[in-house]
């Protein structure tokens, strides 16, 4: 389980995110308008998107903070994923509009150069959005939250288009008439991709998607390293939100007792838990080597209970 201080750390840069969205939308939209520049104004429109959009996310961050419960028993993680999916779809949808709008303009030849003043706009959008970026991807990497991973790629994405507005409004004031309007084409396309990548991670980790590769392998080691006696049969992992749900079959010798088991047990979960402290459900399984085998269903049974336990307190309490 967290500790409270990077819940609320999590829910601050939620809160923080949203709002610095709304000043921004707000912003391009008053100076767009001004400068007559087509890519600031169809910028603003993505910014008032991504306003609508953290409002649903900071929903999400709150809903997934409650406890577990008889009908939830793994808790509300989960719901960060539906929250990331619709940024997704939302940043796509948006896009698709930005772009369609802005190829027909440029078809008919409705063309505008923008006034000099729309560079700051372009240049301080830009700035913002990568502080933004910077602070949400730590936040994010501390708490292990696809929904602030999801906002952070979010203002990533908006850092690179305000520069691709900003080169747009510069060489069009130059004389090339049709670069802002190329611009905010641009920025529709990488948009565009953006909200895919994020719609694909939010489906892959609600379709139980598993836990990074990498993560497995470093539990197979840390077992390999401290239990050489134990045999890994089969170790997997899903994403559960924040937190992961790891399943264990070990394979044990036939002289191991029933007590040594469970020490082992509560030993491996206390062991995992400081290792990947994002693994909060851990459920370990035996199978014998060769004889004895009531002797293992005595024991995960046993583990069962455990588990139980586990659901209702995390191992990494």
């Amino acid at each position: 389980m967290k500790p409270s201080k990077c819940q609320d750390c999590r829910d601050r840069a939620a809160w923080l995110d949203m709002f610095t969205a709304l000043a921004l939308a707000v912003f391009k939209t008053a100076l767009g308008v001004l400068s007559g520049s087509m890519a600031l104004q169809a910028h603003s429109l993505h910014s008032f998107g991504d306003f609508l959009t953290k409002g649903i996310n900071l929903a999400s961050v709150k809903l997934s903070s409650r406890p577990a419960n008889s009908a939830f028993p793994y808790g509300y993680g989960k719901v960060q994923f539906l929250s990331a999916n619709f940024i997704g779809i939302s940043l796509m949808i948006g896009a698709a509009s930005m772009l369609w709008y802005n190829v027909s303009h440029l078809g008919s030849g409705h063309v505008q150069v923008p006034e000099v003043w729309a560079v700051f706009g372009a240049l301080i959008s830009a700035g913002t959005a990568e502080l933004m970026h910077r602070y949400l991807l730590c936040v994010a990497e501390h708490t292990n939250s696809p929904a602030i991973m999801a906002a952070a790629a979010d203002n990533r994405g908006d850092a690179y288009s305000s520069l691709a507005v900003l080169a747009g409004i510069v060489l069009s004031i130059l004389g090339w008439v049709a670069a802002d309007h190329l611009a905010a084409i641009l920025v529709s396309i990488l948009v565009l991709r953006i909200g895919g990548v994020i719609a694909w991670d939010s489906i892959h980790g609600l379709m139980d998607g598993s836990v990074p590769s990498h993560r497995i392998d470093g539990i197979r080691q840390l077992l390999a390293a401290h239990h050489p006696g134990v045999s890994v049969v089969d170790l997997r992992g899903r994403r559960m939100g924040e937190t992961w749900e790891v399943d264990l079959q070990l394979s044990i010798s036939s002289q191991v007792t029933v007590e040594e088991c469970h020490a082992l047990t509560r030993e491996l979960e206390s062991r995992i838990a400081r290792e990947e402290p994002h693994a909060c459900h851990i459920r370990i399984r035996f199978i014998p080597q060769s004889g004895d085998a009531s002797k293992v269903e005595v024991i995960n049974a046993a583990a069962v209970d455990e588990f139980a336990d586990l659901v209702e307190t995390p191992a990494g309490v």
